[in-house]
């Protein structure tokens, strides 16, 4: 039974979300997903009527897949399987990494764990903990594990009690061990990516986050209940302690490793999200400084704009059928939808050889991204938007030379730097209209003012077009 729900659930498992800066393909009963730097190939059982030359073809097919973006490739072999994959990945070319590991499932109930010894607390990792660098020390230092913590928090972009859950067990002058737990989409696992350790005092924090089934559910639907918990180890203590806290011992796994022939992987993915993330905040820092960043409902602008800027109005392009908020439901002719295809162009056209762009809003996490790799066909998602509902958002340089700033209770959007105003200038004066200001003056028959009307309501306005003179 436990064996039997987790093929059904977790092997082949398509996630609700992809893991940031990937993309998610299917090929058949296979579940591919490119990082950017890596790639995964995951699948329940193949059936028993499968002949070697469909695995031939499968594998095949899926190398050719990683080969054309230059991705190492991982597969995992199971050894219950009715079709043993580990000599046709061999024949391919597929290497055995890491030791063969024991596959662990508990249910919730039927797991007990261990109290900390004298002098040992376990607490949760959350945001802006104190010994960050310790914890990364000796997370490296216990190397390997079924899924590195640097991976799952790339994947999740650190929202720590969502997805992912770490725990900690600390002295007082030390860190004594770290563990990892990640829900795996809307099934009814958690499962244990690493520990440093045999440390069972983990289990009980993560049984009670594992009930917590609407905390852990980040995808569409009802949330799911949480019914069992999996591991994976190699022979040895923490196998051991696995199993005298209730896990049953259910198959074995062994990771098989491809790299294509070529130039090497990128070294970082695609998009990464900045949440409680150092670069974030002084890149914050840098802008409210250079453009005395000023946020009001009422004060309009709220930045200073430089001399190579110009703003538009935007106000007038929502519909009753669209928000700036749902960009990527907007079609093809909206008129935010072409002004936001019309910034990504120019950015993408204007940024420097492997220069990073970063996506950043006032209240929620912002995102650093390769221009070059995001948008369009088996690329992830251009991250973030030129226009947001409700929300200041910028899209810069990290060296703030060019970029957008979008204010949106003035329903505004500025476009700084002399060499992204060329790319753009005259698509966007196409799609907007008239020009609101130029290096922060106002100019035509478009006039700024200071409304004493709150967000939502219908008469606030942040513009209003005068008539012409005669």
């Amino acid at each position: 039974m436990l064996l039997a729900a987790y093929d059904e659930q977790v092997r082949g498992h398509v996630p609700e979300r992809a893991p940031v800066g990937s993309v998610v393909e299917r090929d058949g009963p296979a579940v591919r997903t490119h990082y950017g730097t890596h790639g995964t190939v995951r699948h329940p059982p193949l059936g028993k009527e499968t002949d070697r030359a469909e695995v031939t073809g499968l594998i095949r097919r899926q190398q050719e897949a990683f080969a054309a973006r230059c991705e190492p490739a991982e597969w995992r072999a199971y050894g219950h399987d009715p079709i043993p994959l580990d000599e046709p990945l061999r024949a391919a070319g597929f290497v055995a990494v890491r030791p063969t590991r024991t596959l662990l499932v508990a249910e919730l109930d039927d797991l007990t764990g261990t109290a900390p010894a004298r002098g040992l607390r376990v607490r949760g990792l959350d945001s802006g903990y104190h010994r960050m660098r310790e914890l990364d020390r000796l997370v490296a230092a216990c190397e390997p594990y079924p899924r590195g913590l640097a991976d799952i928090r790339e994947d999740h972009g650190n929202l720590l009690g969502w997805a992912l859950n770490v725990q900690l067990l600390e002295a007082e002058t030390r860190l004594a061990g770290a563990g990892w737990a990640e829900a795996v989409g809307s099934t009814e696992f958690v499962a244990v990516r690493g520990m440093t350790g045999p440390h069972t005092e983990f289990l009980p924090r993560w049984v009670t986050w594992a009930r917590n089934g609407r905390a852990l559910h980040l995808g569409t639907g009802e949330a799911p209940e949480r019914r069992y918990l999996t591991a994976e180890a190699p022979e040895g203590p923490i196998l051991n302690a696995l199993l005298a806290a209730g896990f049953r011992a259910v198959s074995s796994v062994r990771t098989y490793l491809w790299t294509p022939a070529g130039p090497p992987p990128a070294a970082q993915r695609p998009v990464s999200m900045l949440l409680d993330d150092p670069d974030q905040q002084a890149l914050c820092e840098a802008f409210e400084a250079d453009f005395s960043f000023k946020p009001s409902y009422t004060y309009y602008p709220a930045i200073e704009e430089p001399p190579d800027s110009v703003t538009w109005h935007v106000g007038d392009v929502t519909d009753t059928r669209h928000t700036y908020g749902l960009m990527r439901d907007l079609p093809g002719d909206h008129r935010v939808a072409r002004l936001q295809d019309i910034v990504e162009r120019g950015l993408r056209a204007r940024v420097r050889p492997g220069e990073q762009l970063y996506s950043v809003s006032w209240w929620h996490q912002g995102y650093r991204f390769d221009p070059a790799r995001v948008g369009g066909s088996g690329r992830p998602a251009w991250p973030g938007a030129a226009c947001w509902e409700g929300e200041y958002y910028k899209l810069l340089t990290r060296d703030l030379r060019m970029g957008t700033f979008w204010h949106p209770w003035e329903e505004s959007l500025c476009v700084f730097g002399a060499e992204l105003l060329a790319e753009v200038e005259d698509e966007l004066a196409a799609t907007l209209g008239t020009v609101m200001r130029r290096g922060g003056r106002n100019v035509g028959n478009v006039w700024t003012y200071e409304s004493s009307a709150m967000p939502g309501h219908t008469n606030h306005r942040a513009a209003r077009m005068l008539p012409s003179p005669a």
